[in-house]
């Protein structure tokens, strides 16, 4: 079988036996595969010395049909993005992307979804301190964009009323994946939405940092409960985590 060679994001490393590890790479031609190294512990070999969390490279392994794991020849790194590990809320905003690409996608392309992740850790590396709780909510809004969920909001999500030049405090519908207007947000019970937190959301959507939002812990919180709801079915332990270490205001 004639080895698969594609760009790869190295998201998730399990220690395997005594000397190999499992992998769980982010592929632009094959999307989420699993991947067992050999013989990777302790040495250099097989591309060792480039296998660090959040690394992006070149992917060589044997890919089989209808299997779960495969089996990796090499990997060598071009972007190494060891700033993420040295910093707690840089970590934890890549590790929190890195569990919602795993917890959603499957053996299957999405260049989009490989784009929007290199984006979200590469700004996650670069962002400045003031900027970083920012970055870390745009990063995960971006890849639930790309994985073909982002919330409603410019438009009622009940009466499908436009929202663009309102003033009104809505509310944000995790179920009905957006932002209701003030009438049919009357009887709902998510969390009130007003222009200016509705507008702050819309930059994180783009990817817009600066100014950096209000109480980021609030944000969150919404994204949380949307992910629930659309894209992982379950809570992500990892933004549970990124809850604790975010800034209160």
């Amino acid at each position: 079988m004639a080895p698969l060679t594609t760009r790869a994001v190295l998201l998730r490393a399990y220690d395997y036996g005594e000397t190999s590890r499992i992998f769980r790479f982010y592929t632009r031609d094959r999307g989420l595969l699993g991947i067992m190294a050999k013989g990777v512990r302790g040495r250099s070999g097989k591309g060792g010395s480039a296998l660090a969390t959040f690394t992006t490279g070149d992917l060589t392994a044997y890919v089989k049909p209808n299997r779960d794991l495969h089996t990796m020849k090499d990997f060598a790194g071009v972007r190494a993005r060891g700033g993420l590990g040295g910093h707690m809320l840089r970590f934890g905003g890549a590790s929190a992307v890195a569990e919602l690409v795993v917890a959603h996608t499957e053996q299957e392309s999405n260049p989009d979804l490989f784009e929007a992740l290199e984006t979200a850790l590469d700004t996650l590396e670069g962002a400045g301190e003031s900027l970083l709780p920012t970055a870390c909510l745009s990063a995960l809004w971006q890849v639930v964009a790309a994985l073909g969920f982002a919330p409603e909001v410019d438009h009622c999500v009940r009466c499908g009323r436009s929202l663009t030049d309102s003033d009104e405090m809505g509310r944000f519908d995790a179920g009905a994946g957006g932002v209701r207007c003030a009438g049919c947000g009357a009887d709902a019970a998510g969390p009130r939405l007003g222009p200016g937190a509705r507008d702050q959301l819309i930059r994180l959507l783009e990817g817009r940092l600066d100014p950096p939002v209000d109480v980021p812990r609030r944000h969150l919180s919404l994204l949380s409960d949307f992910v629930a709801f659309h894209v992982a079915s379950r809570p992500l332990k990892s933004l549970h985590f990124l809850g604790d270490i975010l800034p209160t205001s």
